[in-house]
């Protein structure tokens, strides 16, 4: 069995597939809260950036020689990343960590339920960065850049490490912040790949995330879905997809970032 263990449930306990911790709070305040944080979130990141100039090193050291009809990927923005493969999002939970051989970090897979909260990603300025790589509200990601990936329900980064993933045997990727501050380390770095020819990361071209510390690329496959069989009756992850890093750059690679709240390119 491929173990995801509850937040509540002890670290060492590795025998149980799944451990699921019963949420009482109502529907209704969970996503009301969720706005508001969302929100909060949104307008702390703003707050933190430093007055530049239109386009910081996220999109080139000052280049900027992008067409404005286009939709582009812009820092601040809080996207849904959408696997091109399979339609589902990029999704993490705070009730779910990788246990057994896994790192104890936040899971983190795809899910099929397009609206949740869940799979939203506040796009930021890698971590390490120098003064002049600051990644401005509203600035379009330039293409071969690095930038970090922040889950507004959890505050923490999309990440990988040499932790073998659960089923697919490639690197586990995971949400990682240790204070839940937004705050990591260099593993949470990604490299935006874009198509030939394009010089910003736009909404409705797919790209591939390159991991700057592993060189693996952000992936994932039908053929390896967590189930009441390979998971456990009450795996908070059932019906969801295992996402992974994995030294290729196929098919099973390629996102889109159509969906989310987007800042437009200023």
């Amino acid at each position: 069995d491929h173990n995801v263990q509850s937040q509540s449930s002890p670290q060492h306990n590795t025998t149980q597939p799944c451990n699921i911790k019963t949420n009482m709070i109502r529907k209704s305040i969970i996503i009301t809260g969720t706005l508001v944080a969302i929100a909060s979130l949104i307008v702390a990141f703003i707050k933190r950036q430093p007055v530049s100039s239109k386009f910081s090193s996220a999109s080139g050291n000052g280049d900027s020689a992008y067409d404005g009809d286009k939709k582009y990927v812009t820092c601040g923005s809080a996207i849904k990343l959408t696997h091109k493969e399979t339609g589902y999002l990029l999704n993490s939970q705070s009730d779910a960590n990788w246990s057994g051989r896994g790192s104890g970090q936040q899971v983190v897979t795809l899910t099929p339920v397009m609206s949740s909260h869940d799979s939203l990603w506040l796009v930021r300025e890698a971590h390490g960065r120098m003064n002049k790589d600051i990644c401005a509200p509203s600035t379009p990601v330039k293409c071969s850049t690095n930038i970090r990936l922040t889950h507004l329900s959890t505050n923490k980064n999309l990440h990988s490490h040499p932790v073998e993933s659960q089923m697919r045997g490639g690197r586990e990727v995971s949400a990682f912040s240790p204070r839940g501050d937004g705050e990591g380390d260099i593993k949470d770095n990604w490299i935006i790949e874009c198509e030939r020819g394009a010089k910003f990361w736009e909404r409705d071209r797919p790209v591939r995330l390159l991991h700057s510390h592993t060189l693996d690329h952000l992936s994932s496959d039908v053929k390896n879905t967590f189930n009441e069989r390979n998971c456990g009756r009450n795996c908070p992850i059932q019906n969801h997809i295992e996402v992974a890093g994995v030294d290729r750059d196929g098919k099973s690679e390629l996102w889109l970032a159509t969906l989310g709240v987007h800042f437009s390119a200023s």
